[in-house]
């Protein structure tokens, strides 16, 4: 039995997802789907447009079988450590045979090879890294000037310049560390590119129809299924933004102390100093974004180093998550009934929890309840932005 798996976001679901879906399905010969979905907050550090319970019921009604929720730590992180969370989920289930991910680029081979020397790190590499680190760059461009100073051609380097391509060189880095026995399966993304701010029919980029989305234009509906569509266009709760949490994320930050700053994912060199003294004066969060951004800590960065302090996420928490597929756990949002057998298969061959309900939570590790918690904390605040009850993460899984 072949199990393709799909490491993903939904944030919206949209037609080039579906498309994504049935090819790698078709691709890999597989009977079943099981996709790992970030959960309230994405890998930009942002809230999802809409809540998990509704994303998962989306996928599932797309053509996923099964949904299981990546931990909030990994899901709102860095790209190598949201990649490791998305394998491991899928690895840990047991089932899943191939790994299928978009990219930007016809030449697979370059992406394998990119994996290769960012997963061994030949001689000099981290040389090259730490310097170029030194002189204030991000990571993203102090690793993208390493490879380029080790000689790789230049047509490698510029796969590196799409944000899929990007996340596909971890994925692959991740599938030889934590998953050796999963096949990747790269497909080549069609329609516009992923960070494309302009709708181009039917099949258009996340990003645009984000854009599009908050700017009222209604061709937008066309990119996606109908349900999706009909969210997006009659719930006024939706698509929900960053600053609904302004308020309570400026309050977090001024009731934290330095210590406890430095203490956040991705903090260092200083930056708690900064994070201090800018939510002192900020009165929003754009104000707020606007003092503490820089070269070396890009928005993105200083997004997801927010939604860790909102959170409670510790610096450790993705390593300790990592240590060992006993502190992973399959939290189950959304399930095909037809996929029960899945299921079943998935509860015999798993190598970490799956929690379905309540009780299920004895059988996880103390760090594994740590991350739990941080899941639930997200639902509550995500809850509390939205003036709505959303279901609990005790809950069962929803069920279409």
């Amino acid at each position: 039995m072949r199990v393709i798996g799909i490491i993903a976001e939904y944030n919206p679901l949209h037609n080039g997802h579906i498309y994504h879906m049935e090819e790698s399905k078709k691709q890999a010969g597989a009977e079943f789907c099981v996709v790992a979905m970030s959960g309230n907050f994405v890998q930009r550090g942002e809230p999802a447009c809409t809540d998990k319970f509704t994303r998962a019921e989306w996928a599932v009604m797309g053509g996923a079988d099964i949904v299981a929720e990546i931990p909030t730590a990994f899901a709102a992180s860095s790209a190598e450590r949201f990649a490791q969370g998305g394998v491991m989920t899928l690895a840990a289930t047991g089932v899943v045979t191939d790994l299928a991910f978009g990219v930007e680029t016809d030449d697979f081979n370059a992406l394998y090879h990119l994996a290769d020397l960012l997963d061994r790190e030949p001689g000099g590499f981290r040389v090259y890294l730490n310097y170029h680190l030194k002189q204030g760059k991000s990571f993203p461009r102090a690793q993208y000037d390493a490879l380029a100073d080790l000689g790789v051609p230049d047509n490698e380097l510029a796969i590196l310049q799409q944000p899929n391509n990007i996340l596909a060189v971890e994925y692959l880095k991740s599938i030889r560390r934590y998953a050796p026995h999963i096949r990747p399966l790269p497909i080549r993304r069609i329609g516009n590119r992923y960070n494309s701010t302009v709708l181009t029919g039917s099949l258009s980029s996340a990003t645009a129809i984000r854009e599009a989305l908050l700017g009222g234009d209604e061709s937008v509906y066309d990119t996606m299924p109908m349900s999706v569509a009909a969210a997006m266009r009659f719930d006024e709760q939706f698509p929900v933004m960053f600053d609904r949490f302004s308020q309570m994320l400026l309050y977090r930050l001024r009731t934290m102390s330095l210590e406890e700053l430095k203490a956040l994912p991705d903090v260092s060199e200083g930056f708690e100093q900064v994070l201090h003294r800018a939510a002192r004066q900020a009165t929003d969060l754009p104000s707020l974004l606007e003092a503490i951004k820089s070269k070396r800590y890009t928005l993105a960065r200083c997004k997801r180093i927010l939604v860790s302090a909102l959170l409670h996420i510790p610096a450790g928490m993705t390593d300790a998550l990592g240590d060992s597929y006993d502190n992973l756990y399959l939290h189950v949002l959304g399930l095909k009934r037809i996929g029960r057998g899945l299921l079943s298969a998935m509860a015999s061959h798993a190598v970490s929890p799956v929690i379905l309900r309540n009780s299920d939570v004895q059988n996880c590790t103390d760090v594994a309840r740590a991350s739990l918690a941080i899941d639930a904390l997200s639902t509550d605040l995500y809850s509390y932005a939205l003036n709505r009850e959303l279901h609990r993460d005790s809950q069962s899984a929803i069920t279409v």
